[in-house]
Formats: structure tokens, C-alpha cells, sequence
């Protein structure tokens, strides 16, 4: 099997050294190091570190020349080296990544080409750079600086996908004031040496740019599109210039230069997409729109995203963003804006702060489903509730058949303002009515209704078990719900009510190894064992089992939820939580679950989620709606009608409708 040698050139990097050296270790073999002059303990951190891993190797020393100088000199010295067949080419600020699922011996088995091409960068802006080589005569580098392997003619090449290794490239070893400035020193020299040279003319023009030396980048970018040469170096003086020139306030040149750079490689948008965010910021949302669908053209042309520094999280999810916003104002070619949003929040590679504003936008294109219910159901309340009390969010489930409905409808004595502010007396006070509906003929017939009674030690400022979700499984009906103890202090309530006493059994709190301050919104289901599981939380989806045990500082025992269950879910599911128990349909478990954005004042949308029974993975989700569009709307409970195919969703509004609807199974499948 392959052997392969770490291979560097360090200067005072002792801050991140270590940190590079830990995630290399469960793929390196030795190890060579060319010290350029540290002053700090880098090269002994260094010889620790191996000396603890029992891995042999050396470090050697060389004063700093110029990039190209050094790293030759370091990748020479591997040669002849025990363990050394191929050579991982590295710096201290970066962070080799391995993906868990390669196997690191089948790798290294199948390791034959003579050089091996990496991506770095990170997840949104990434290229391509030649990191692992045979350890062989003849390879060196070329150039002061921005070096490159330099390989005899005949070498081949391969290209490591970046889902088995990627290269973190952190960049935070050194001053990067001190780093441009030397590199334009460099340059410079070695465009005495080498004038017109095609790749010094490019990196120069990129070094006075990120020096802040904007007018010498852009003649120095003109003299790099005057030389030609190879097309990704001349696209991107075209785009980098465009950049020069809008820091410098003058736009039409700017637009100008990404034009020129569209006109000479349309296959890159980056440059378009300066143009449409340029235009959406001014509010020209036509001339924006106009962009868009140039780049999306472009872009839906696309197979090949191997290119010189990549800005992926444009075509990832960026451009689709601007039309979030531009699709609003112009959509002349009827663009799904659904399906455009619902990509955008699943992109793993997504900004928090731009997901935040994907569903404050949402608000504007969220179906909702009372559009397209069958029916409205009414299940009146004859118990006589306080007259301060509303009724607010309903669960229900089948008791037995399908026939037999169980409904807790609960009342509170709070309300919501204008501003989304909630408006309540002395006490938070919940009071829970449970139902039982004969729902074999219309109109339905309630034969039980009563007053939930629980263990009133928690009352406080916060009266009543809040949340109440209901399931019915072997023959008892479970609940859970939301106990205040004290501020800032909410436990899950977990137990059962019997029907005959009209009170709670069993009641426990639930506690997790993840506990937190305030939790709730946990939600139960039955898994294909006929075993009753919660669902902690779905980013990511975390899934428990419940074990009981006394516990004298709560009620007379605690509930564990033992997690059994960990599985990766979209980016976006981080802001999901709740909302509903787990419904078996088939091989499938469904729930609705919800997300609040969180602006001058809460806006709540809704999502089927799916999972597979068997895995109990995520199998599919829905396009995120609403009910009625209003502000705050909740759900905690729905039920499925197999012989009706359709579902009874019961939901609330503002904290002060409870509301049913029916709804087909096939309306809802139109939006998965």
C-alpha cells in the first residue's frame, strides 16, 4: 500500500499549526517539513506532536527565497524518505478534510496517477490545486509566488472529488497586509525577470486589488487581458476589474467590464450576478429581472463547474435569492417562486442571515390551504368556560377505527395585539376540554366531554398544561404538553389520561441529555415495532425513546428520553420545530411541523414533513404554506380519513379561532 508524506513550509505558525497536523494525521505516513525562520516554538510543537503519534519524519530548515524556491527545495528533501510514495502538499492554515464515509486504505491502494489534483477553498468559493504527487524526480514548483507544481510532460493527472477530501483553506496563518505587499515585491521582481509573463501579470493585478491599490489593479488586469493566454485568468481580470471599478463608485464601467467578460466566456455568471444584485438594490427590477434570466440561461446550460476560483454558492443558491426578491415585482416568464424559495432554504451552503430573509419574504408567496379545502369542520363546546377565556389551537386523534375522535380544544385568557405582543392578566391560565366525537354519521356526535384535570403542584405564573398533543395507542391515550415551572424553566409533560376519571395518570416530566432551559414541542409517534418514539428536534432529525425513573424533585418520577435516533435534514429544518404527533400512513410517518420568522413581529408557515417507517429518515417534505395567511397561525394535531382520503386538520388563528378543515390527500400531495 502507498505511503504518504506530509510536506509544508512553516514560518512562526505555532497559533494553527496544530490544528493542520490533527487533521492530516489519520491519513499520513511521515512527514517533511522545511522550516523558513520561525523565531516562535513552531518546530517543536511539530516534533511533539509526531513524537506522541509515534510518526517518524524530519523537519529541515532553509532561509525564505521566494515561494517557488522554497517549496522545490522542500519537496526535494522528501526524496529518498522511508514512507514516502506520494506527496500531500499542504499549509499550516488549512484543515484537510476526510469524509467520513472513505475508506483511507482503499484510497491509498488505488493511488496510481503521478499527480492528484484537490479542491480548497470552502463550501461557497472553491478551485482546484495540485496537493498530493508521487514522490519522484523531476516535479518542482514554478513562480515567486502564487507558485504552481511544475511536473515533466508525461505526468498524468486526476481530480479527487471534493465529497472525499477538500481542503479547508482558513487563511489566517500571518498578517495579509504584510502578505499582498510582499507578494506585489515579488511579483514585480519576477516581472523583471520575466516580462509580459502572463500568470505575475494576473497574480500582480489581484495582489494591488486586495492591497487596496484599486487604479493599479485595473490597468494592471487590462495588461493580463491584453496578454491572453488561458481563458479562466482573462474572465476573471474581466470580473475583478468590474469589482475595481464599483469600489471605486463608477458603475457604467463596472457593468461594462462584466459585460466584456460575459462577451468573451458566457459559460461563468458571477459578473452577471453583480449586474442583477446592482440593479435589484436600485429598485430597476425589470433591468435586474433582465440579468437573471441571461445567467439562469447560461446557467441551466451548465455541466462543468471546474473552473479558477469558483464563487459556488452563486450558482448554488445566490442567483435564485436575487429572484426571490426580483420575482416579486417582475416574473414575466412565471417562474415557480414556491419551488424557487423551497431550493434556496434546502441549500446546505446557505447564509443564516439570507435564510432569515428568504421567509421574511415568504410571506408574499405562501400558498394557503384553506384555498383548497374540501370542507369546514365544527365541533361545538358545551362545557361553560369563564367568559374571559378564547378558544385557541385543537389536537385530535382516532381513539380506535377511524370512527371514534378525540379532540382537546384549549382555552386561554391572553391575547395578541396589533403588534404581535401578547396581552395577558396576573396569570398565563389554560384550561383543556377533551371531546370524544362518534364520527361513524353526519353530523358527527359527541358522547363524552370534560375538563382535562392534571397535577396542579407547577401552577404559578403560568396556570395549566399548555400544548396538550394527543395519541391513542394500545388501547390508552397518551399525551404531552408544556409545564412552566418557573421563568424561563419548561419541561415536556408526558402521560395518560383516562377517560373514565377525566384526569392525567402517569404524568411525568421529560428530560434529555441535550437539556435545555425551555423545552418543548417534542412530538410522539409510533414506529413500525409498535414502539412509541418522540421526535426531539429535526436539525438534526434527533429521535428518543422514553424511560422512566423516580425522580422526588419533580413529580413522582422523571422520564428520560433515551435518543435513539440521529439523521441529517435540511439546512432550513434548524428553524423547524413541532408541530404535530406523527400520523402512519402506510410505509410512512407524516407530521406537520412549523417555523416562525421572527420580524417586527412573528409570522408562523407550516410543512409536511415525511419520514420512512422503516429507516425513519426523511423521505420528502412539502413546499411550506400556511392556513389562512394570517400572522400567527398553530396546529397541533391532524388525523387521516383512509376511506374519505382526506385529511381533518384542527389549527388555530391569532390564538383566538379554533378552526377545522378538511383537505384531500391529493391537494396535499401538490405540494411535495
Amino acid at each position: 500500500m502507498p505511503k504518504i508524506c506530509l510536506n509544508m513550509i512553516v514560518k512562526n505558525e505555532s497559533k494553527i499549526i496544530l490544528r493542520l497536523l490533527e487533521s492530516v494525521l489519520p491519513i499520513i505516513d511521515t512527514y517533511c517539513i522545511c522550516d523558513t525562520g520561525s523565531t516562535d516554538n513552531t518546530k517543536e510543537l511539530i516534533e511533539v506532536y509526531f513524537n506522541e503519534q509515534n510518526i517518524v519524519g524530519k523537519i529541515i530548515e532553509e532561509p525564505f527565497k521566494d515561494f517557488g524556491y522554497n517549496r522545490t527545495f522542500a519537496l526535494q528533501a522528501c526524496l529518498g524518505m522511508p514512507n514516502a510514495d506520494y506527496i500531500l502538499l499542504l499549509d499550516a492554515d488549512m484543515i484537510l478534510e476526510i469524509s467520513p464515509s472513505l475508506s483511507i486504505s482503499k484510497f491509498k491502494e488505488e493511488l496510481n496517477y503521478e499527480l492528484y489534483h484537490l479542491f480548497q477553498g470552502s463550501p461557497s468559493f472553491l478551485y482546484k490545486n495540485v496537493r498530493l504527487v508521487r514522490n519522484v524526480p523531476g516535479i518542482s514548483y514554478w513562480g515567486v509566488t502564487h507558485e504552481y507544481v511544475n511536473p515533466p510532460p508525461h505526468f498524468r493527472y486526476y481530480t479527487i472529488p471534493s465529497t472525499d477530501i477538500f481542503i479547508n483553506d482558513i487563511g489566517d496563518g500571518g498578517s495579509k497586509e504584510e502578505k499582498f505587499i510582499r507578494d506585489i515585491r515579488l511579483l514585480l521582481k519576477g516581472l523583471e525577470e520575466n516580462p509580459n509573463n502572463d500568470r505575475y501579470t494576473y497574480y500582480l493585478a489581484n495582489s494591488y486589488k486586495d492591497a487596496g491599490q484599486l487604479k493599479n489593479a485595473i490597468e494592471t488586469y487590462k495588461k493580463r487581458i491584453k496578454i491572453g493566454g488561458w481563458k479562466e485568468e482573462v474572465w476573471y481580470s474581466y470580473y475583478s476589474m468590474g469589482k475595481c471599478y464599483k469600489d471605486l463608485g463608477n458603475m457604467p464601467k463596472a457593468i461594462n467590464s462584466w459585460m466584456e467578460g460575459y462577451q468573451y466566456f458566457p459559460e461563468r455568471i458571477e459578473n452577471l450576478y453583480e449586474i442583477i444584485m446592482y440593479y435589484r438594490l436600485k429598485g430597476q427590477y425589470n433591468t435586474a429581472y433582465m440579468y437573471y434570466c441571461l445567467a439562469n440561461y447560461e446557467k441551466s446550460r451548465k455541466t462543468d463547474y471546474d473552473h479558477l476560483f469558483l464563487q459556488k454558492d452563486i450558482y448554488d443558491y445566490k442567483l435564485d435569492y436575487e429572484l426571490s426578491i426580483i420575482g416579486y415585482y417582475c416574473n414575466w416568464n412565471n417562474y415557480n417562486m414556491n419551488e424557487i424559495n423551497m431550493k434556496i432554504m434546502a441549500c446546505p451552503t446557505i447564509e443564516d442571515a439570507i435564510l432569515k430573509n428568504v421567509f421574511t419574504n415568504y410571506k408574499f408567496y405562501t400558498p394557503k390551504l384553506v384555498d383548497k379545502k374540501s370542507r369546514d369542520e365544527t365541533i361545538n363546546i358545551s362545557t361553560v368556560i369563564p367568559s374571559d377565556f378564547v378558544s385557541s389551537t385543537p389536537s385530535l386523534c382516532w381513539k380506535t377505527d377511524g370512527k371514534e375522535l378525540l379532540v382537546n380544544t384549549r382555552y386561554v385568557n391572553y391575547h395578541i395585539g396589533e403588534k404581535g405582543e401578547y396581552i395577558n392578566g396576573e396569570k398565563i391560565h389554560t384550561i383543556n376540554v377533551i371531546s370524544i366525537m362518534d364520527t361513524s354519521s353526519r353530523p358527527w356526535n359527541k358522547t363524552k366531554e370534560f375538563i382535562f384535570h392534571y397535577k396542579t403542584q407547577y401552577d404559578d405564573l403560568y396556570v395549566g398544561v399548555e400544548d396538550i398533543r394527543l395519541l391513542y395507542h394500545n388501547d390508552a391515550v397518551y399525551y404531552s404538553g408544556n409545564r412552566c415551572i418557573a421563568m424561563g424553566n419548561i419541561h415536556v409533560e408526558y402521560g395518560c389520561i383516562d377517560l373514565k376519571e377525566e384526569t392525567n395518570v402517569n404524568s411525568t416530566l421529560l428530560k434529555t441529555k441535550y437539556q435545555q432551559g425551555v423545552e418543548k414541542n417534542w412530538v410522539l409517534f409510533i414506529d413500525k415495532e409498535n414502539q412509541m418514539k418522540m421526535v426531539y428536534k429535526w436539525y438534526p432529525l434527533t429521535i428518543g425513546e422514553v424511560i422512566t425513573k423516580q425522580d422526588a424533585e419533580l413529580f413522582s418520577s422523571v422520564s428520560l428520553l433515551n435518543i435513539t435516533n440521529e439523521h441529517k435534514t435540511p439546512e432550513f429544518f434548524k428553524y423547524m420545530r413541532g408541530s404535530t404527533n406523527g400520523i402512519v400512513i402506510g410505509e410512512e410517518i407524516w407530521f406537520i411541523t412549523h417555523i416562525v420568522s421572527y420580524e417586527s413581529r412573528r409570522y408562523y408557515y407550516h410543512c409536511f414533513v415525511v419520514l420512512d417507517i422503516n429507516s425513519l429518515q426523511v423521505k420528502k417534505y412539502s413546499t411550506i404554506f400556511t392556513f389562512e395567511k394570517q400572522p400567527v397561525e398553530y396546529t397541533l394535531g391532524f388525523v387521516y380519513n383512509t376511506e374519505d382520503n382526506e385529511f381533518l386538520i384542527g389549527y388555530s388563528v391569532m390564538d383566538k379561532e379554533t378552526k377545522y378543515m378538511n383537505i384531500s390527500r391529493n391537494e396535499i400531495d401538490k405540494l411535495f
